[in-house]
C-alpha cells in the first residue's frame, strides 16, 4: 500500500537556493511506498502524467520492488514546475525524499533512480549534485537536445548508470552520441518503439527497475 503526500516548493529559501524569478507554491504528488531496507528508489513520471500512469504501470514497478527487494519507493509527480525550473524541482524533489526517509528512521541511506523519455533530462543533468544517488536507471532517453550540456552533468556523475534504448525508438539515429558518456552502460534492445506499443511492451517496461538497478 501506498500514502499520498504533497510538497510545494518553498515560499522562502530556506536550506535552498532558488533563482531570483522562479515559480513558487507547486504543488508535486508524491506515492510512498514504505518498507524496512535502508534504500530509496525515485521514480519521476513523465511532465503532467500521473503516480500510477498507463494502466497502473508504476504501482506495479513499484509494489514489485517492494516485495523483492524491500527498498522504500516514491514516484513523483511532475508539474508544471519541471519545464519552469527543472533544477528547483529536482532541489525540492530530492530534499522531501530526505526528510521523509529521516522520519522513517533511516540514516545513511543510498538512492536509485529511474526516468523515461525527455524528463531523463533532469536526473542527467543534475543528478551529480546528489552524492546518496548511486545508480540510475534512464530509458529510451531524448537525444536531440541540449546534448552537450546533458553529456557534462552525466559525466560528472560518478557511480553506476545504466542506459537503455530501444531499436525502435524515435531516438535511436543519435544513439551513437552515447558513446561520449565513458561510464554509462549502454543497453540496446530490439523491436520496442519509444512508447513501448509492443504486445509484451508494457511487461517488459516494468521489468527494467529489477534488472538494471538491482543487477
Amino acid at each position: 500500500m501506498s500514502e499520498k503526500l504533497y510538497f510545494e516548493l518553498p515560499t522562502d529559501k530556506g536550506d535552498l537556493v532558488i533563482p531570483e524569478y522562479s515559480p513558487i507554491n507547486y504543488e508535486v504528488e508524491v506515492d510512498v511506498y514504505q518498507w524496512n531496507i535502508n534504500e530509496a528508489v525515485v521514480i519521476i513520471v513523465g511532465k503532467w502524467w500521473t503516480t500510477t500512469w498507463y494502466l497502473n504501470k508504476y504501482v506495479s514497478i513499484a509494489t514489485n520492488l517492494v516485495d523483492t527487494y524491500w527498498v522504500n519507493v516514491f514516484v513523483v509527480g511532475n508539474p508544471w514546475i519541471s519545464w519552469d525550473d527543472p533544477e528547483l524541482f529536482m532541489d525540492c524533489a530530492i530534499k522531501f525524499i530526505e526528510d521523509k526517509m529521516c522520519d522513517f528512521w533511516f540514516q545513511n541511506f543510498g538512492m536509485k533512480i529511474m526516468w523515461f523519455s525527455a524528463w531523463w533530462h533532469f536526473t542527467w543533468r543534475f543528478a551529480y549534485k546528489y552524492p546518496e544517488i548511486h545508480a540510475i536507471l534512464l530509458i529510451n532517453p531524448v537525444l536531440r537536445q541540449n546534448f552537450e550540456e546533458l553529456k557534462e552533468g552525466l559525466n560528472s556523475f560518478e557511480d553506476k548508470i545504466t542506459i537503455v534504448q530501444w531499436n525502435k525508438d524515435v531516438d535511436f539515429p543519435f544513439n551513437s552520441l552515447l558513446s561520449q558518456i565513458s561510464k554509462a552502460k549502454l543497453v540496446v534492445l530490439d523491436g520496442v518503439d519509444h512508447q513501448f506499443t509492443h504486445e509484451w511492451g508494457l511487461d517488459l517496461f516494468i521489468s527494467l527497475p529489477e534488472k538494471y538497478l538491482f543487477t
